[in-house]
């Protein structure tokens, strides 16, 4: 134990880039062939809407993008010598290129528009001790037994018992705000921002982290950053103080929710 705090998705240009050497090979020799056969063929007349003319040899292909915006797609695919066009609220994205290449977007296009990763949930667990230097203060449950004994240690406590357990849930890159309100204890407001990194077991940070407590003309404030490895329990401090003059000491937790 220790004592301490739906976006766009990205388009990810080097995963999108990585594409096997022949493909690219062919795509550049389709196109140096086109380029020959338009330097002997005839120009068509330019389109009514003003794009660049077919090239013989040409393919039209139509992609229903799902998952990733379509003008960020076509910015990553604008490397390749093709005709790009769509529109963000139709999902589709047109190509016009020599085959080769239309078959180098396509596994482009494969490896870009995929799902995010989906939304992790964090599980809040906040534990209201009440301490006192002498006195029976009650009894604490067993995973909570280890707090205990650094607690006696740190603030040289006789005992501890729990007062309250507050839950609150919250997601990953998203605010947590939550609120409790008990007839003896008064109002328990929550805020902060959850953060939770890839690493095994994951690193959970709640940020600008505070906790109020309000009861009658008397209020407790405590809060800050906190840091935590799934599963640990830190102790975030001195809340306030009871009636009977018992120390209130938070005990927070948290997981990542399965």
């Amino acid at each position: 134990m220790r004592i301490p705090h739906a976006s766009r998705p990205v388009v990810s240009v080097v995963t999108a880039l990585a594409l096997s050497a022949p493909a690219i090979a062919a795509a550049q020799e389709s196109t140096a062939e086109t380029k020959a056969a338009a330097a002997t063929s005839p120009s068509p007349a330019a389109s009514p809407e003003g794009r660049r003319d077919i090239r013989p040899g040409d393919v039209q292909r139509v992609f229903v993008v799902k998952h990733v915006l379509v003008s960020d797609l076509a910015r990553v695919l604008s490397v390749f010598p093709a005709e790009l066009s769509g529109r963000d609220n139709m999902h589709v994205l047109s190509v016009s290129a020599a085959p080769a290449v239309v078959a180098a977007i396509e596994e482009t296009i494969k490896r870009l528009d995929v799902p995010p990763p989906p939304t992790r949930s964090v599980e809040v667990t906040l534990y209201v001790l009440e301490c006192s230097v002498s006195g029976d203060a009650g009894s604490l449950p067993q995973d909570l037994q280890s707090v205990l004994v650094q607690l006696k240690k740190i603030f040289n406590y006789s005992g501890c018992g729990l007062a309250r357990t507050l839950f609150a849930r919250g997601a990953d890159d998203s605010r947590l705000n939550a609120e409790f309100n008990e007839r003896a204890a008064g109002s328990y407001r929550l805020g902060g921002r959850v953060d939770v990194d890839s690493s095994q077991p994951p690193v959970i940070r709640l940020r600008g982290l505070n906790l109020t407590n309000i009861y009658g003309v008397q209020r407790g404030e405590i809060g800050g950053d906190v840091e935590l490895r799934d599963g640990q329990k830190v102790v975030l401090g001195r809340l306030g103080t009871t009636e009977s003059g018992r120390d209130q000491i938070v005990v927070l937790t948290a997981k990542v929710a399965p």
